[in-house]
């Protein structure tokens, strides 16, 4: 049975065994909305995120949140193969929760770009999509941490890479000058992502004072899994640019390297910031309902790692959104930066995604009073962002049949909060659709039919395990908000009933639609006209594109949570010759799909940036942030790994990427950032939760010790703190009332509002000692996507 609403879903293909736990739609909801999720087909469950209902895990509280606030907010899933069906049954709705994990939709066999399109046809509509595909890609781009780089929670000198010529000389630039952490655009948990060091340590004194040579060597962390490798700095460029290749040297890497493989366009680019040592002590995740600080994770490292991921054996410590340790960062964040944020990654017509996350890490030295630190943004992230309280309610193979009963009922009650929240920011457990709505709300979903329980994000009723609380969210603040499933065989179909809503919640997680058989881009275009009609589509497919792009970092360069020296490759050319100038000043950060914190293995930095520029045989060491593990290239190899991937000439590479990052071009997504290595990112990350511009939480994610990268699985430590805490006020002010206002239009996003549930990632650029209040915590990643 299709879910029951005001608008008519029944001629979608009806994923979901039953809609436990979802309130009853009001009888005249404030706003129609669905809930659109994937469940892949073809893997256990639906997908890892699902439960035995084929929901996600956390769909239920997120829905009900939409009718608790008067809204309707009915489940669907997106089918590729009705995607013109799904898309003209969105159109009926007021607004579209998008709750599609990233890889579902291609994974259940759809086109995660047609899906895309199909929201941002949505949007075009005037159909809120949260997060839109713009939204998510604009704030999930590593080079979202250029833009917000003159931002309180921002480092200046964070530069984004979307060529090889940009990546060489500007690495082998800011390499030169000090340690660095290179991102990459594409990866996950870590992957790509690389603390950097010069092995000789022989910085120059200032920036451009000289370039890395290619032979200088490097010893590089992964924040994967915080493993180490020592290369030359032509052997990382070249792993960057072409993977491993003959000129690349041997790497222990999961990844594969080729980090501006497609070019700017496809997603293919490095971040480059500056390496803040404070990380080892953890990052800070911020978790977000639109503007909303809900609370604060501090995600401490292994001991002897940098990164916190899940897996590497990090601490997480939970703490509420006024907690006074971060007061200083959630001020910056909240009331100086947050209004900023959107504008800078040009998304200023794009609301805050309704739920995400903001990870900051400390850039102060050590000594800094808690009310001076500084604490940059690591990483935004959007992209079905999983409700963690409803993490019991997702299907593993030893919980086959787990679902919204298994939630404890404090953790319910919390889930709960979070989802009213989101109503007033904008199927069981989803509360009745308030009779005469403000606004008439849709959450949309994906639901991959090839996957185990519709994708690994479900709950067994085939919603986004998130779903309920942030339907029930618009419920209670007056809308409704119906939850819903884009199909893509329906597209047409889906649309036009999406047409019919004022706004859409988009929670199809990237890679869902695709996943399912549908086309990501059809999709998006579809959520884009839903935008051109006036819905709003939170967050709208430009929104996903520009956040999530790593060149936001160059974005908000100029933001007080902004590095300005990150720079950003969008053509070998520009990475090669960028990356080689930045990498001789300083160690980098490049980051793309994979991030790569990179140091000359000989530390011989020139004293000013643009001195010199590395050469191609100079020795790189290159750490990857997915799993921390460490490399030894030489810049030549690097290049050629970032752009050709594994090739003869990238040398031998252990990453589990493939490099390539700039290519299909700028189009396409092709590029690299280049930043700044932060050598106080060894203290941790903290990241910022969000909804809209209302921070809700902190999580300050501390590294394994001795690794760079705090993304799970990696050891990492995290510590949660409420959005007011001290520790941080003077990164949430900088962020949330300086830099903010600026983040959206900055990543060309002016007519986006901001994502209604994202996060954004700092880093502490501070040197040791500073006073909390003096801290410069810069942007290492915007996340305003439907993943857990």
């Amino acid at each position: 049975m299709a879910c029951p609403g005001p608008v008519d879903c029944s001629g979608l293909t009806v994923i979901a065994k039953d809609y436990k736990g979802l309130l009853d739609q009001p009888a005249a909801p404030k706003f129609k909305g669905a809930l659109c999720q994937i469940f892949v087909r073809s893997q256990p469950y639906g997908g890892s995120d699902k439960s035995n209902n084929g929901h996600r895990y956390d769909t239920i509280p997120m829905a009900n949140g939409m009718i608790n606030a008067g809204m309707s907010c009915q489940l669907i899933h997106y089918v590729h193969e009705e995607h013109d069906k799904f898309f003209e049954v969105c159109k009926n709705f007021d607004f579209i929760i998008v709750r599609c994990n990233p890889g579902q939709i291609k994974a259940d066999g759809g086109d995660q770009n047609k899906f895309d399109d199909g929201m941002r046809g949505i949007r075009k509509l005037g159909i809120q999509v949260w997060p839109s595909p713009d939204v998510m890609e604009k704030m999930g781009a590593k080079d979202a941490l250029c833009k917000v780089a003159t931002m309180n929670i921002g480092l200046e000198d964070t530069l984004a890479y979307y060529s090889p010529e940009e990546f060489a000389a500007g690495f082998k630039k800011t390499m030169a000058f000090q340690p660095r952490v290179i991102k990459q655009n594409r990866g996950s948990s870590g992957e790509g992502i690389w603390i950097i060091k010069l092995k000789e340590g022989n910085y120059c004194a200032s920036y451009g004072e000289r370039s890395c040579e290619d032979g200088e060597k490097l010893l590089l962390m992964e924040a994967n899994d915080n493993h180490e490798e020592e290369h030359t700095v032509g052997e990382f460029i070249e792993f960057c640019v072409n993977g491993r290749t003959s000129k690349s040297g041997e790497w222990t890497s999961k990844g594969v390297g080729k980090y501006l493989e497609g070019g700017k366009e496809a997603g293919g680019q490095l971040v480059d910031q500056r390496f803040c040592p404070r990380i080892v002590e953890g990052e800070l995740r911020y978790n977000l309902v639109g503007d909303a600080l809900v609370g604060i994770i501090h995600k401490k490292p292994k001991e002897g790692g940098i990164s916190a991921v899940g897996g590497t054996g990090s601490v997480y410590t939970y703490y509420g959104p006024e907690e006074p340790l971060f007061a200083a960062l959630t001020n910056n964040f909240l009331k100086k930066d947050l209004q900023h944020v959107m504008p800078a990654l040009g998304l200023a017509d794009e609301p805050l995604p309704l739920w995400w996350t903001t990870d900051f890490i400390n850039s102060s030295p050590p000594g800094t009073k808690p009310e001076d630190e500084k604490w940059i943004v690591g990483e935004f992230n959007c992209s079905c962002v999983g409700i963690s309280r409803c993490l019991a309610a997702y299907c593993k193979d030893d919980t086959p049949t787990a679902g919204w009963d298994d939630i404890t009922e404090e953790d319910k009650a919390e889930a709960k909060r979070y989802g009213d929240l989101m109503g007033e920011k904008d199927y069981k457990g989803l509360l009745d659709q308030p009779a005469a709505p403000k606004f008439k709300g849709a959450l949309c979903q994906i639901f991959v039919r090839s996957q185990p329980y519709g994708g690994s994000d479900k709950s067994n009723n085939g919603h986004r395990y998130d779903t309920i609380p942030m339907a029930n969210g618009m419920i209670n603040a007056g809308m409704s908000c119906q939850l819903i499933h884009y199909v893509h065989e329906e597209h047409d179909k889906f649309f036009e009933v999406c047409k019919n809503f004022d706004f859409i919640i988009v929670r199809c997680n990237p890679g869902q639609i695709k996943a399912d058989g549908g086309d990501q881009n059809k999709f998006d275009d579809g959520m884009r006209g839903i935008r051109k009609l006036g819905i709003q589509v939170w967050p709208s497919p430009d929104v996903m594109e520009k956040m999530g792009a790593k060149d936001a970092l160059c974005k908000v360069a100029t933001m007080n949570i902004g590095l300005e020296d990150t720079l950003a490759y969008y053509s070998p050319e520009e990475f090669a010759a960028g990356f080689k100038k930045t990498m001789a000043f300083q160690p980098r950060v490049i980051k793309q799909n994979r991030i790569w914190i990179i140091k000359l293995k000989e530390g011989n930095y020139c004293a000013s940036y643009g001195e010199r520029s590395c050469e191609d045989g100079e020795k790189l060491l290159l750490m990857e942030a997915n799993d921390n593990h460490e490399e030894e290239h030489t810049v030549g190899e690097f290049i050629e790994f970032c752009v050709n991937g594994r090739t003869s000439k990238s040398g031998e590479w252990t990453s589990k990427g493939v490099g390539k990052y700039l290519e299909g071009g700028k189009e396409a997504g092709g590029q690299l950032v280049d930043q700044r290595f932060c050598p106080r990112i060894v203290e941790g990350e903290l990241r910022y939760n969000l909804v809209g511009d209302a921070l809700v939480g902190i999580i300050h994610k501390k590294p394994k010790e001795g690794g760079i990268s705090a993304v799970g699985g990696t050891g990492s430590v995290y510590t949660y703190y409420g959005p007011e805490e001290p520790l941080f006020a003077a990164l949430t002010n900088n962020f949330l009332k300086k830099d903010l206002q600026h983040v959206m239009p900055s990543l060309e996003l002016a007519d986006e509002p901001l994502p209604l549930w994202w996060t954004t990632d700092f880093i502490n650029s501070s040197p040791p000692g500073t006073k909390p209040e003096d801290e410069k915590w810069i942007v290492g990643e915007f996340l305003g996507f439907a993943e857990d």
